[in-house]
């Protein structure tokens, strides 16, 4: 009888420490020596039962060493101690690495938000330091010659206004893509179709917007990224993709924000393209979406095209 618990006990400690083993598994990512491992622990717990079966249906016909039994249960209870204080190593290292990415995160989300701060001081400086002053140079000229002005000063005059007029709108343009007011007074929705109505002045490139966000309004750096990438996006098929079509879908659903991008392009080889540090700005864009804690998908093959899908978490319902 003694033996008998004694298998029993070393059955049971076995057994759970092969399933201990192999819930490790995918931990190490499938690495082959702790697969081998797992293996060789439920071997031996099928071994030890295989062994249990046997002494109980002999009864006292077999004839176990007691000594070797209970050799095997404390084997068997070092086997499963030991894997729990690795299952602990294991689950210490993941909180390690869940923290080293929250931390990653709020370093980027800050380094984010401070990079737009800087572009709305420059925008504001620029629209409202340099516009007033080329406005004040226009009416300046404009007064070197009122109405006596000959044929050949009057070009030059309607040349410069022209000159100062361009320059104006110049600076317009560049404080609103530093800083776009749209995005900050109505939202991502109504910033994205402001983008693309004037990507559509300059390119036959077909762009199509869907959304049920409309108005809503998320945190500051979900829009500010989304609105980066975006435009970035739209700027890569534009330089590179030889597209003719575009589609970008915005939906707000169950506390999820998901953003999808397809065009009809050339493609190309995500996998080594995504490898590159540079490759077309998407090293840029998947730092921004990590920003935000946001998952990043690419799927493109050469002449096929290419999606993207990003996905936020916000909490908000569509």
């Amino acid at each position: 009888m003694p033996i008998i618990v004694a298998l029993i006990c070393a059955v049971l400690f076995q057994f759970v420490a092969a399933f201990i083993s192999i819930s490790l598994i995918r931990r190490t990512k499938y690495n082959i020596s702790w697969v081998l491992i797992s293996l060789a622990f439920l071997l031996m717990a099928l071994r030890r039962l295989l062994k249990l079966i046997e002494v109980a249906g002999s009864g006292s016909r077999v004839l176990e060493n007691p000594l070797d039994s209970w050799l095997a249960v404390g084997i068997s209870i070092l086997i499963l101690v030991g894997l729990i204080f690795i299952k602990r190593i294991f689950n210490l290292q993941k909180r390690i690495d869940d923290l080293k990415k929250e931390n990653e995160a709020r370093v980027l989300s800050a380094i984010i938000r401070t990079e737009e701060n800087e572009r709305q001081k420059f925008a504001k400086e620029l629209h409202d330091g340099l516009g007033p002053l080329l406005s004040s140079i226009k009416m300046s000229v404009s007064a070197l010659f009122p109405g006596r002005a000959g044929k050949e000063n009057q070009k030059i005059l309607d040349n410069t206004n022209r000159l100062i007029d361009e320059s104006v709108s110049t600076i317009k343009e560049i404080s609103n893509k530093l800083s776009p007011h749209v995005l900050n007074n109505f939202g991502l929705h109504r910033a994205i179709v402001s983008f693309v109505d004037k990507i559509k002045l300059s390119s036959p490139l077909s762009i199509r917007v869907s959304s049920n966000i409309e108005n809503t309004r998320f945190d500051y750096n979900i829009e500010v990224v989304l609105y980066r990438v975006v435009c970035e996006l739209i700027n890569n098929t534009i330089h590179h993709a030889d597209a003719t079509q575009v589609s970008i879908g915005l939906y707000s659903d169950n506390g999820r924000l998901s953003l999808d991008y397809d065009d009809n392009g050339k493609g190309f080889d995500a996998g080594s393209v995504l490898n590159l540090t540079s490759g077309m700005g998407y090293s840029n864009i998947q730092s921004r979406i990590r920003s935000i804690n946001g998952t990043l998908e690419i799927t493109s093959r050469p002449g096929e095209g290419t999606c993207i899908s990003v996905t936020i978490e916000t909490g908000k319902n569509g």
